[in-house]
């Protein structure tokens, strides 16, 4: 007689969805975000320039990265205690995100004083590390399943790029300042780029607890809004906008309300919706005896 081994798991603790992180946090994901991509596209797209568009994303993008700050710490209960997560530099992305954020706001502020080149190439690059450090703070919550993954930085990254470009794009139709076709085409090779990515998140790994966790963001419902009304539109309008240029100010005034929205929701469903905690499971190791 031998004895074969086999191993079987059980699910102790099925997954739950997490509770520390809130509609405040949604709302500094969202708002610092978008502050940053606003800054960082309106930048780019003056060449460095000071433009009436930089000049307004200036005087805006700071607030909302202040307010999306405000928001979270109100949601820890005790905001002025805020200033002690700086003492976590070398091990906290949330202590990184604060310090990068106020060298930010600093950046600017000195930008709109003397008037600089270099703050604002400065400016940007602190902007990116904002949007960079909001993705690492996701991605190191080790415990929530549809988070752990490699490729969130990435999509904070891109999702900030595409709701500040869509900032953008309201601010400068709004004021019937035209965009160049280079202008609108990066825009709309960016939103494709950023739609394959969050695609690949998507079907990033074929383990149960991930598909699970991410099955409502590939639901019919939010479907709709975040892969055809927050990429697939957009595309569709700057490519009307490109082939049609006496329609451009409308049509990419609503691409760029689309876009803001569209990465609003996916923001919002990833944190309230897709945050479910890892299941503990068990394995059980069962002997069975066969002839020899």
């Amino acid at each position: 007689m031998t004895t074969a081994t086999t191993a079987r798991c059980r699910v102790m603790i099925p997954a739950q969805p997490q509770v520390l992180w809130g509609w405040p946090a949604v709302a500094n994901f969202v708002l610092g975000g978008l502050g940053a991509g606003w800054y960082v596209v309106a930048v780019l797209a003056a060449g460095f320039e000071r433009s009436p568009g930089v000049t307004v994303a200036s005087w805006v993008a700071p607030v909302l990265v202040m307010a999306g700050f405000a928001a979270v710490a109100g949601e820890a209960g005790r905001p002025r205690r805020g200033p002690r997560v700086l003492t976590r530099l070398r091990t906290s992305w949330m202590s990184r995100e604060l310090l990068i954020g106020i060298v930010f706001v600093s950046l600017v502020a000195a930008d709109l004083i003397f008037p600089l080149r270099l703050h604002r190439a400065q400016a940007v690059v602190a902007a990116s590390l904002l949007a960079l450090a909001q993705g690492f703070i996701v991605r190191r919550a080790r415990g929530v399943t549809a988070w752990d993954v490699p490729i969130v930085p990435v999509l904070f990254v891109l999702s900030a790029l595409l709701s500040g470009g869509g900032a953008y794009l309201l601010v400068e139709t709004g004021t019937g300042r035209p965009l160049t076709p280079t202008t609108v085409g990066v825009g709309v090779a960016l939103v494709a780029a950023a739609f394959v990515a969050w695609g690949r998140y998507l079907v990033w790994t074929s383990e149960d607890s991930f598909v699970r966790a991410v099955a409502p963001l590939r639901a019919t419902g939010s479907a709709l809004v975040i892969d055809g009304a927050g990429y697939g539109l957009p595309v569709l309008l700057g490519l009307l906008a490109l082939a049609t240029p006496a329609t451009a100010g409308p049509v990419l005034a609503l691409a760029g309300a689309l876009l803001i929205i569209g990465q609003a929701w996916a923001k919002a469903r990833l944190i309230r919706v897709a945050g479910q905690l890892r299941p503990i499971t068990l394995t059980i190791a069962l002997a069975k005896r066969r002839s020899s």
